[in-house]
């Protein structure tokens, strides 16, 4: 029988702000043979901002989608998702870095002090 055609389990208290009842029902079918792995995931997903958090579900989704154990559809996730977000720093940074010689009355620092 077709797992999608289950009824969800209610999302826990625990599980709110961090899943919509959408990403909540896709996890929820995915892991049930493995719900260690689930709780491992929420333990990572409370230690992150929510725009990286969006990003790791939306790319464990996607990797559960192409029919990724779920275990290691964990693991994609996260070395996506780590890429991506070194990606934008480095983005963001570079803008600060451009902005630095233009700052209006400020200076910009080095992170490390220089030896």
């Amino acid at each position: 029988m077709d797992r999608r055609q289950d009824p969800v389990p209610k999302r826990p208290p625990e599980w709110q702000p961090l899943l919509s009842p959408r990403q909540w029902a896709s996890l929820v079918h995915a892991f049930a043979d493995c719900p260690e792995v689930l709780e491992d995931l929420r333990t990572v997903l409370v230690q992150l901002s929510p725009g990286v958090r969006g990003t790791l579900v939306a790319n464990l989704v996607t990797a559960l989608e192409s029919e990724a154990r779920p275990a290691r559809a964990v693991w994609a996730a996260l070395a996506i998702t780590g890429n991506e977000v070194k990606l934008c720093s480095a983005v963001a940074l570079g803008r600060l870095h451009a902005l630095a010689h233009d700052s209006p009355g400020g200076t910009v620092h080095a992170l490390w002090p220089k030896e």
